[in-house]
């Protein structure tokens, strides 16, 4: 292959992550419209959690494909920059629009794993409230079981 269909390979490759973390956004504002509902619905959640981790494999090989490309042509687009000049204009207007969206998927993550993270340590209190109430009417019934009906404490046991 030439030079110039690596280059085209590497644009292709940049439109694909483009649409990829384009899907990766729409989900993860869809998380974010679960975790928000009260209370969240943590199923439809779960749900899209699978979608989200389908997507993010296709982006990694789509990394290691575009790195592994960029290293047959590195030098050539390195060494002829005017010859490359549009390519290199494209390419780099690609990779910006990768990189902005990348932010803005970060943004959205740290938001929805805040928001996981009150849900859980909610859910965490709410087990340790059942558990305390659980464990004091238990021990209230068992007290209760082991008191003998009908004797006075302050009855004299030496008769």
């Amino acid at each position: 292959m030439d030079n110039n269909t690596y280059i085209n390979i590497l644009t292709d490759t940049l439109v694909k992550k483009n649409a990829l973390l384009d899907e990766l956004i729409l989900i993860t504002v869809d998380q974010q419209t679960y975790l928000d509902e009260e209370p969240p619905n943590m199923e439809k959640f779960e749900d899209t959690l699978s979608e989200k981790d389908k997507l993010i494999t296709r982006l990694f090989q789509l990394d290691e494909g575009f790195e592994s490309i960029y290293e047959h042509v590195r030098d050539e687009i390195s060494n002829n920059k005017t010859h490359h000049k549009d390519q290199i204009l494209g390419l780099q207007q690609l990779i910006k629009q990768v990189t902005e969206k990348s932010a803005k998927l970060q943004t959205y993550e740290i938001k929805n794993k805040g928001k996981i993270e009150i849900y859980f340590s909610d859910k965490k209190n709410e087990i340790k409230r059942f558990k305390k109430n659980s464990q004091v009417a238990t021990n209230y019934y068992k007290n209760v079981a082991d008191q003998r009906y009908g004797e006075s404490y302050f009855l004299d046991k030496k008769k």
